[in-house]
């Protein structure tokens, strides 16, 4: 799957400056390539579609992108 940045907005109801700034954060990965030609795949969609719930359920970016770094953590041996 490969989407431009207005499919990835249009498919997942986030405004395309939201995922700019979404990726900006490091809360969303950065797309595929460059500028124009910059490409976004189900992952992205995916994780898009998760910020937006945990946004809904009114949790903060900040809460946001201490649970995403948690679960790019490695686990605690």
């Amino acid at each position: 799957m490969k989407l431009s940045l207005q499919q990835l907005s249009s498919q997942s109801g986030v405004p395309q400056r939201s995922i700019r700034y979404y990726i900006q954060r490091g809360l969303l990965p950065r797309p595929h390539g460059e500028t124009r030609a910059a490409t976004y795949g189900a992952d992205h969609l995916s994780a898009l579609l998760r910020i937006r719930q945990w946004q809904e359920a009114g949790l903060s970016l900040e809460a946001i992108a201490d649970l995403l770094d948690a679960r790019r953590a490695p686990p605690v041996s």
